[in-house]
């Protein structure tokens, strides 16, 4: 009986480990790629392929290039979004560390060829306090990429978190 009750709390234990090890896989890049300065990451999800590209510029300038594209059969496929469509942000212990930013519940309609990206550019300053705590590895940047389509007939939400190491060892 002794054995039995130490058995069941290392199987608990055990799954407990496993279970928070596959949440933070679920949204880690498929691949990350280095070409000169730039970082870029993918990650394919169901139809939808995700692409964040990460260029450094000087000490606190870094330019974000979110993109998506559509993987599946048909040659076209039309989402609906707000204005903004890609939302970038670096988050530390779940929080984020860039000041709140206005969103509008205007839809609007893209229309994604099959295979070929669409994406957006986005240049951000951070603090010295900021690029010290992407150092130390303390951050995570989120892609998250809210629409919705009429293939799907549901709302989406993809999302890929990648580790600031992943960028900052890009100098």
């Amino acid at each position: 009986m002794k054995y039995f009750s130490y058995l069941l709390m290392m199987c608990l234990v055990l799954m407990g480990c496993s279970d928070s090890s596959l949440e933070s896989n679920d949204t880690a890049p498929d691949r990350i790629q280095r070409e000169g300065q730039t970082m870029t990451a993918t990650r394919q999800l169901g139809e939808y392929e995700l692409r964040l590209s990460v260029q450094q510029f000087g000490d606190h300038d870094f330019t974000f290039k979110p993109g998506i594209r559509y993987r599946g059969q048909d040659a076209n496929h039309e989402i609906f979004h707000s204005k903004q469509f890609f939302d970038i942000d670096l988050q530390m212990d779940g929080k984020t560390l860039l000041p709140p930013r206005s969103s509008t519940s205007e839809e609007l309609v893209t229309k994604l060829t099959k295979d070929n990206w669409y994406s957006e550019e986005v240049e951000i300053t951070l603090t010295p306090e900021q690029v010290q705590q992407l150092s130390n590895g303390e951050v995570n940047v989120v892609l998250n990429v809210g629409f919705r389509s009429e293939q799907s007939g549901y709302n989406d939400e993809k999302k890929m978190i990648i580790h600031a190491e992943e960028i900052l060892s890009v100098k």
